[in-house]
């Protein structure tokens, strides 16, 4: 097992909202400048409710972007950024960079790679919100995809189901933290794999393990 990675055992959003929150938190307050990343699907819910405890704070020195985009027109329906928007995601004094801008698809990959590039510059402390399915990819970067083989900070491709924008390992080994929620039996091998090594091409998850800080929360029973 990495010494890096720690997991709690729980079934309830409210444990993984609060050590989140209180993390951002903790560093907006020693006067850091934050970038936090997070994804859309299951974790949307644990987002909004961490953002509702970040609000109580002062939270000007943050900045809010997305591991990963389903490419579309400015506000699809699939887009993440417009379920995190419709599930009540609020953050008035942060700074927010969505991903889509109604460009074409490799326009929009690249606007997003230019805008990670400054903000991983500007910040002092990166911390993301990471899901992990079923196949062991996280963020967009599903196994044996383009985004697991780029040099580049973006990827765009095509998987079949949707055309993706992510963020890429390139951008991960920037991290000092992370933390995964991770829930239902269906992902209990994935996350016991997790304590295995095993090639990054074929579970994308394992490249959190490289993230100095990686908190995982589930209800796996190891």
């Amino acid at each position: 097992m990495n010494n890096k990675l720690k997991f709690i055992k729980t079934s309830n959003i409210e444990p993984v909202a609060d050590f989140m929150a209180g993390q951002i938190i903790k560093e907006l307050a020693e006067g850091r400048h934050v970038l936090w990343f997070i994804p859309g699907g299951s974790a949307i819910n644990v987002a909004v409710l961490t953002a509702k405890k970040i609000t109580k704070h002062d939270h000007h020195n943050l900045t809010v972007t997305l591991t990963d985009e389903r490419y579309g027109p400015f506000g699809h329906s699939d887009s993440n950024w417009q379920q995190l928007d419709e599930a009540g995601f609020i953050l008035p004094e942060a700074k927010l960079v969505p991903v889509l801008a109604d460009f074409s698809f490799l326009e929009s990959t690249k606007i997003f790679a230019a805008n990670l590039k400054r903000e991983l510059t500007e910040a002092d402390y990166i911390i993301g919100l990471f899901g992990v399915g079923l196949d062991g990819h996280t963020a967009g970067i599903l196994p044996n995809s383009p985004a697991v083989f780029t040099k580049e900070l973006t990827c765009a491709y095509d998987n079949g189901n949707f055309k993706r924008i992510t963020i890429t390992p390139q951008v991960i080994a920037y991290f000092n933290e992370a933390v995964v929620f991770a829930q239902g039996e269906a992902k209990w091998p994935v996350l016991k794999q997790l304590n295995q090594s095993l090639e990054v091409t074929n579970q994308p998850a394992q490249i959190l393990k490289t993230i100095n800080k990686l908190t995982i929360f589930s209800d796996y029973k190891n």
